[in-house]
């Protein structure tokens, strides 16, 4: 995407317009990578959304970000020296992705004040820093030690990234005349500032058609008006710039301002990355529980395999016991008959005498006839609870937002699996999935919990779904009192089988019965239910093309 310095360029001047003379009314961060400054402008509160995090960017959104519950402490800093103040001036630096806002605010005694909040847009090394009128460093959102090449660290005075080596994009490119076209963008993009190889190539198209150098098909494109461009591929967001690049191949959506289209290019993309970054983060949590409780129940088998052949310990002492007087002293060894098996066994013995050594026997029968029996029920609770993450884990798969993969999280730190250190404010209740099917209302779940709740909440004359032996959602289909048409049923059938572990498989099985015969477990697993009365529908799991969401 074309997050470049030329395109962040045309942000400034966008945000300066939009926002200069505006106040400062709120500060919010998210999480340590993510703030908000809500700015009463232009007779509007306007949200620009700023983060450091995988994604970064600096936008005018019309969504808005929920604060953590205690404050974080850069979050604090912004607020005591920026909040209420009002902004003066956005400019960018020349040809780099760093956005400066001038801002006059008010000391602790009320004496106006000076500062300047610098947002840069690099990669991993993406930072918010707040500085006073002569770029002092009062704080930032990351600290850079000093004794790295350019230090980021409170007292210190702010310096540039400038990479000397570069060119700006208006000056000429020596060694470029004659270089096939194919190769000329990634070549402008290694030896020139601040260029994505998306504009790259929209220079080097303004430079052959119409037969000028670089630098001045650079000025060129800076010359364009304010367009902002969407670009979509097979009805998804790929890229977005200040105006239309001839370049870019795909179906185009227009906006008013630049920081539209941004917010239009990020609800369709961020969310998937949002959603990926979330379900990592979960996943790795998921993944390591299960692998702590597999290892375990193998080491429980283990040790219960160990320990099965108690009854063989009972055995040998009962006939020590009763072949005593065959045994002489200083003996290694007693052959006998086994009256319950009809063989003879040969039995070991210890220089210690035939009654200790039938005592060693049965001590050892009781301590593994004891493990066995404490390993049964250890054995059961490791693979109920193999069993419950191995849902979960099916949820997450399910997954389509990074709000379903939260569910999942909470859910996890519900039962201990997830520690968080900072909480955030109560969100509202996740709702399920919900479909309309010719008239009739289908409920998924989306997790464990909520696959309880909806179960919990049907009606007895409801339709229960859920796959047969595999792992998957509750779906509950609301008949208000009225019999759904087999169509309809199907239609449920194949939702319990596209968010369930057998989602990528034919022919699905699918066990539906009324609600009323559906009950919880006592002491179970969230989500877990024993049922009767159930017939099966064999489907195939999708998404009905008739089921609107």
């Amino acid at each position: 995407m074309p997050s470049d310095a030329i395109n962040y360029g045309k942000l400034a001047e966008e945000l300066d317009n939009l926002l200069s003379c505006g106040r400062i009314d709120k500060i919010t961060m998210s999480d340590k990578s993510t703030l908000m400054l809500t700015i009463r402008s232009r007779g509007a509160n306007r949200n620009l959304i700023i983060t450091a995090a995988a994604s970064p960017r600096c936008y005018l959104s019309g969504s808005r970000i929920n604060g953590t519950e205690v404050p974080l402490s850069f979050c604090l800093h912004l607020r005591r020296h920026i909040n209420g103040g009002v902004i003066d001036k956005v400019e960018a630096a020349p040809f780099e992705r760093i956005l400066f806002f001038r801002i006059t605010a008010h000391g602790d005694l009320g004496e106006e004040t000076k500062r300047v909040l610098i947002v840069e847009i690099m990669g991993k090394y993406s930072n918010v820093v707040l500085t006073d009128e002569n770029y002092k460093i009062t704080d930032s959102l990351k600290h850079v030690g000093l004794d790295e090449s350019r230090p980021v660290m409170p007292g210190i005075t702010f310096v540039l990234p400038r990479d000397e080596t570069r060119l700006d994009p208006t000056d000429n490119l020596p060694n470029s005349d004659g270089m096939p076209s194919s190769d000329l963008p990634p070549f402008m993009v290694k030896r020139l500032r601040g260029l994505s190889a998306v504009t790259a190539s929209e220079i080097a198209d303004i430079a052959e058609k119409e037969n000028l150098p670089l630098g001045k098909a650079c000025e060129r494109l800076l010359e364009r008006p304010l367009a902002p461009v969407t670009y979509y591929r097979d009805g998804k967001p790929f890229d977005f710039s200040f105006c239309d690049y001839a370049t870019v191949k795909g179906e185009r959506k227009h906006f008013a301002t630049l920081c539209e289209a941004m917010d239009d290019y990020y609800k369709g993309t961020f969310d998937v990355s949002e959603k990926a970054l979330a379900e990592n983060s979960v996943r790795r949590v998921l993944n390591a529980a299960l692998d702590k409780q597999r290892k375990k129940l193998a080491v429980f088998e283990r040790d219960r395999m160990s320990a099965t052949d108690f009854e063989h310990e009972r055995v040998l002492g009962e006939l020590i016991t009763a072949n005593i007087y065959k045994i002489k002293k200083g003996d290694t060894s007693v052959t006998v008959d086994n009256w319950y098996d009809g063989t003879q066994i040969t039995i070991k013995l210890t220089e210690n005498t035939p009654q200790e050594d039938a005592q060693k026997h049965f001590k050892r029968y009781q301590k593994k006839k004891r493990t066995v029996e404490n390993l049964a029920e250890r054995i059961d609770e490791c693979e109920k609870t193999i069993d419950y993450l191995e849902s979960v884990e099916t949820a997450l798969a399910c997954a389509v937002t990074a709000a379903d993969i939260a569910d999942v999280a909470d859910e996890l730190e519900t039962y201990g699996f997830i520690t968080r250190q900072t909480r955030g404010k109560k969100k509202n209740e996740s709702q399920p999935r919900k479909y309309e099917i010719d008239g009739f209302t289908v409920l998924v779940g989306k997790s464990n919990l909520q696959n309880e709740k909806i179960t919990k909440e049907a009606r007895g004359d409801d339709i229960w779904l859920h796959t047969q032996g595999f792992h998957g959602s509750h779906v509950i289909l609301k008949t208000g009192g009225k019999e759904p048409p087999s169509s309809v049923l199907s239609a449920a059938a194949s939702l319990a089988a596209f968010f369930s572990k057998a989602r990528q498989s034919e022919n699905v099985p699918v066990d539906y019965t009324r609600a009323k015969n559906v009950h919880k477990q006592r002491g179970a697993a969230p989500g877990k239910v024993d049922y009767f009365g159930a017939k099966t529908l064999y489907v195939f799991p999708k998404v009905p093309d008739k089921a609107s969401e």
